[in-house]
């Protein structure tokens, strides 16, 4: 990461002194609303950071001084300048970057028909010669037995002693023993342990006759085994009536994967599984039809140039991410783009994660894409013919979506008549315009006379156009938009605000911070420090995360990662610095479990001791490729626990989050502890959201080059 030049803040002065070992915070009553519109008075253990002009002997005469806080920060973490502030106090440091080395992946094959490599698996209804047990499985050979399944039990030959086979029945089930009585599957793997799976689960017998059960509560997703295949490494396939499952029993880490839904298989009802190619290709039948499972080493780089390619082919509508709609799910024939409410937010993703490849690699083709991406967002804030109003979203008149709009009073005709806007925009998309304009600026725009100049006229207009209204987003209308209030009133003193008034407060700081950095206009500062000196706004946001009993609100998640990130890099005020670090790792603590790559990224960027780099790396290995809305189900898993807090009779929610190629993964900012997401699969995303995080890592040393 190229340094930042350090600059003298007005803030600091020499009075000021470490806060981490102040006294516990005042008690503050407040009122706030939850989303299910009851309203609770409690009251809340509030810390405060009261920071006001106060002269002291030794600043700089004229400037404003701040008094040292007055009151303690109890309930937060300590600053980045203790020796004590680690999550994890006896990890050593991580070695970085992290080599970008291969991984596997499974990716669905559909298939037509019955493919001509798919051999006769079970036996078709035969007894068992001497029994009236109908036969389930072929015999497999475990040192001196050989085993058959049946519906009637797990059977078994032996040679007595005048050389005459016997046939007998294994005697106990559910405990030493098969699970049940009842054989969907058996195999012997090459450490001669004998696997059976039964509509009860999956067991195990040694070589030495100890038996081994394994269920939900063990990490089986699925219970209702129907089938069961081992490869020649000794992953053991799981085909069940909910599913394909893999498992590997002697696997260090991951050791189970579920793989369910149309992004893997026609249909769930898993009726046979066999093992090719040394188990780099599975072939599954499902009461649909046959699907082929292969398993294919990626690379992050790849995927990253694999989602890139696709977007520049597919995905971009006038220069800004869009997803595609398919007429049929498993096409890759466009039939329609779209708009998104969030243009401008999912626009400066791309425009950043092109601007930090560009910087890595100096390829012209990432700077162009940043480019065009940034001429997109400069459009949306010019394209309302009114100065200072920013457009959420705009259509070509010419665009097959126009027609619905046209009657749409939240839809406006340019005065050519060649495009619609959408208003009503929010701190939503201004985060993204803000962010963008700062990531272009240090990337490109400010090695070009001419870039900067556009840059610089452009975030003016933007923010001249909050403060003219009192830091508030207004409209064409005059009124300000439903998410514009950014205003020390309707953040400070609006009780049902109580739940927002920490990401706003971070909000109006890292936009006043940016557009000062970038125009060097004195006006800007004046009005950041006066949000701090006189409105308690870095007070605020040192709750900005706000956690149980609140919502655990993961659009906010993403736009602080956004916030944090370029305020971080720009502040450099030994006081405010030390709130924000605060901030941001006590929310850092909070994402941990979730393996959030863009949150940890954006911590790491100035704590990668401390930041969950590995999550958010295993998060980008599980990411898929296949970007299609597949419905995605697990709240019906045995290896689940249901968070019945939040759950309803709509929603199931979940108390861990799982993997991400087994979930509808589609943004950073949708809930990964919903257990059932996702639709047909008609829609693809267009990746923008792996391509930042990416190229965040590989811009901040975090990830190796390929």
């Amino acid at each position: 990461m190229p340094p930042h030049s350090p600059e003298t803040s007005s803030l600091s002065s020499p009075g000021f002194q470490d806060v981490s070992h102040l006294e516990n915070s005042d008690l503050i009553p407040m009122t706030f609303r939850k989303h299910n519109n009851l309203r609770v008075t409690l009251l809340l253990l509030i810390p405060t950071l009261i920071l006001q002009a106060q002269p002291d002997t030794g600043a700089i005469a004229g400037e404003p001084k701040l008094q040292r806080p007055s009151t303690g920060l109890s309930s937060v973490v300590p600053p980045l300048s203790s020796t004590e502030h680690r999550s994890r106090p006896n990890a050593a440091p991580r070695l970085l970057p992290k080599e970008d080395t291969p991984f596997i992946v499974h990716v669905r094959i559909p298939v037509n028909g019955t493919p001509n490599d798919a051999p006769r698996i079970t036996p078709s209804g035969k007894l068992l010669p001497g029994t009236s047990a109908v036969l389930t499985t072929l015999n497999v050979t475990q040192g001196d037995r050989d085993w058959v399944g049946t519906d009637d039990g797990l059977y078994f030959t032996t040679i007595d002693q005048s050389n005459t086979k016997k046939i007998s029945r294994h005697p106990t089930y559910g405990i030493a023993g098969p699970l049940s009585n009842n054989i969907s599957g058996i195999a012997v793997d090459s450490r001669e342990t004998l696997w059976v799976a039964t509509p009860a689960g999956l067991s195990s017998r040694d070589k030495d006759g100890k038996w081994s059960l394994i269920r939900g509560r063990e990490g089986l997703p699925w219970e209702e085994l129907t089938c069961i295949a081992i490869d020649s490494a000794d992953r053991i396939w799981l085909g069940s009536t909910r599913g394909l499952i893999q498992y590997r029993p002697r696997a260090g880490g991951r050791r189970w994967y579920y793989r369910a839904g149309q992004r893997y298989l026609p249909d769930d009802h898993v009726l046979a599984v066999v093992c090719k190619d040394h188990g780099r290709s599975i072939l599954v039948q499902t009461q649909s039809g046959w699907s082929r499972i292969k398993e294919v080493a990626r690379t992050l780089h790849g995927k990253a140039e694999s989602l890139e390619t696709r977007y520049q082919q597919q995905h971009r509508r006038l220069g800004m991410p869009s997803p595609v709609y398919n007429a049929d799910a498993p096409a890759t024939t466009p039939r329609l783009h779209g708009h998104q409410a969030s243009d401008a937010l999912w626009t400066s993703y791309h425009v950043a994660a092109m601007c930090m490849a560009y910087s890595l690699t100096h390829e012209q083709r990432y700077r162009d894409s940043a480019k065009e991406g940034m001429e997109a967002l400069y459009f949306l804030q010019n394209v309302t013919g009114i100065k200072g109003v920013v457009a959420r979203s705009v259509v070509a008149i010419d665009e097959p979506e126009a027609a619905q709009r046209l009657n749409d009073e939240s839809w406006h005709l340019t005065s050519d008549e060649k495009f619609l806007w959408r208003d009503d925009v929010s701190s939503d998309q201004y985060t993204g315009h803000y962010f963008a304009f700062y990531v272009y600026h240090e990337h490109i725009a400010r090695h070009d006379p001419v870039e900067l100049k556009r840059l610089q006229q452009q975030l003016q207009m933007v923010t001249d156009g909050m403060l003219d209204n009192e830091y508030q987003i207004v409209d064409w209308d005059g009124k300000v938009t439903k998410w514009g209030w950014l205003n020390p009133e309707a953040v400070n003193n609006v009780p049902s605000h109580y739940l927002e008034n920490g990401i706003y407060s971070l909000m109006m700081l890292s936009f006043l911070k940016t557009a000062h950095h970038i125009t060097e206009l004195e006006s800007y500062r004046e009005h950041y420090r006066s949000l701090i000196e006189n409105h308690r706004y870095l007070s605020n946001l040192l709750l900005q995360k706000k956690v149980f009993p609140d919502e655990l609100n993961h659009s906010d998640d993403q736009l602080s990662a956004l916030l944090f990130y370029s305020y971080l890099l720009l502040e450099h005020d030994p006081v405010i610095q030390d709130a924000l670090h605060r901030s941001l790792r006590r929310h850092a603590r909070v994402e941990q479990d979730e393996r959030n790559s863009l949150f940890a990224f954006v911590y790491a960027s100035v704590d990668s001791d401390d930041a969950d780099v590995a999550g958010g790396i295993r998060t980008l290995r599980e990411w898929p490729l296949d970007r299609r809305n597949w419905q995605m189900n697990n709240s019906h898993r045995t290896d689940v626990r249901i968070d019945h807090r939040k759950s309803d009779k709509k929603d199931i929610y979940l108390l861990e989050v799982l993997s991400a190629d087994e979930r509808d993964f589609q943004r950073w900012n949708l809930d990964p502890y919903r257990a059932d997401s996702g639709a047909d699969g008609s829609t693809e995303g267009t990746g923008v959201q792996y391509l930042l995080p990416y190229w965040m890592a590989r811009y901040h040393q975090l990830i190796a080059a390929p």
